[in-house]
């Protein structure tokens, strides 16, 4: 079974089961994202692979050849036959790369005094971290071009993003949306920025401490940590919205 029939066969199972993706990881304890980064193309680990197949009653398979009932395959040829999906699954991945978290492509027009937003199908986690990778725009929204210019903020350089978690409560919540400034400037100390961990996405107010950076969680039950070379700076939060 080739790579896109393995993301047709989980989406026809998802759809059975009257679940999706972002459900199916919360109820199995995964990252949020893990799910849709596989039926996006991204290559999954085999044993995640194996635990989604699981979840929705699908056999995880690596074939060809079937070996008859009670047979064994080799290590050398399981391992074979997991090199050729991980190698199936990156062609596709290459094929079908996710636009970037930045509003490079054309955005819908708006009332003339509004510009738009896009807002992108990722979340960045107020807690331990959510993966990122696969940053699909879902919709717009509209913000007033007098307040963008008060606020000193470029249209082109604006995205908005989800909150997960509860480690900057009480002042984001989970499930608020927030504006980035996507402009590469000086850090603000104080202020809340997006900060990319290797493939986790996570939402988190800087503070300067002497010479350092650190990672600071309003939520007090968080720890605190030092802003290190291998964390990148996304964005800046200049705004939230919340539902009531």
């Amino acid at each position: 079974m080739e790579g896109s029939e393995i993301i047709e066969a989980i989406r026809e199972a998802l759809r059975l089961k009257g679940t999706n993706p972002s459900r199916l990881a919360k109820e199995n304890g995964w990252s949020v994202n893990a799910v849709r980064y596989i039926l996006e193309g991204r290559a999954p680990s085999s044993r995640r692979l194996a635990e989604v197949c699981k979840a929705l009653d699908l056999e995880f398979y690596v074939g060809p050849p079937r070996f008859p009932e009670g047979s064994r395959l080799s290590v050398s040829q399981l391992a074979g036959e997991l090199e050729r999906l991980a190698s199936e699954a990156r062609r596709i991945a290459a094929r079908e790369k996710p636009a970037p978290l930045e509003a490079e492509q054309s955005l819908p027009d708006f009332h003339p005094e509004y510009i738009s937003a896009p807002l992108y199908e990722v979340l960045a986690a107020a807690g331990g971290g959510s993966p990122v990778g696969s940053e699909v725009v879902r919709g717009f929204l509209g913000f007033n071009r007098t307040w963008v210019r008060e606020q000193q903020l470029t249209p082109e350089k604006l995205a908005v993003i989800e909150v997960q978690g509860d480690s900057m409560e009480p002042t984001l919540h989970d499930g608020d949306i927030v504006l980035l400034d996507l402009r590469t400037q000086d850090l603000q100390d104080g202020s809340i920025y997006t900060l990319r961990r290797d493939e986790d996405l996570l939402v988190k107010r800087l503070r300067r401490h002497g010479s350092d950076w650190l990672i600071h969680s309003d939520n007090l039950a968080y720890p605190t940590e030092t802003l290190d070379p291998e964390v990148t700076v996304v964005g800046r939060v200049a705004w939230l919205g919340r539902t009531l």
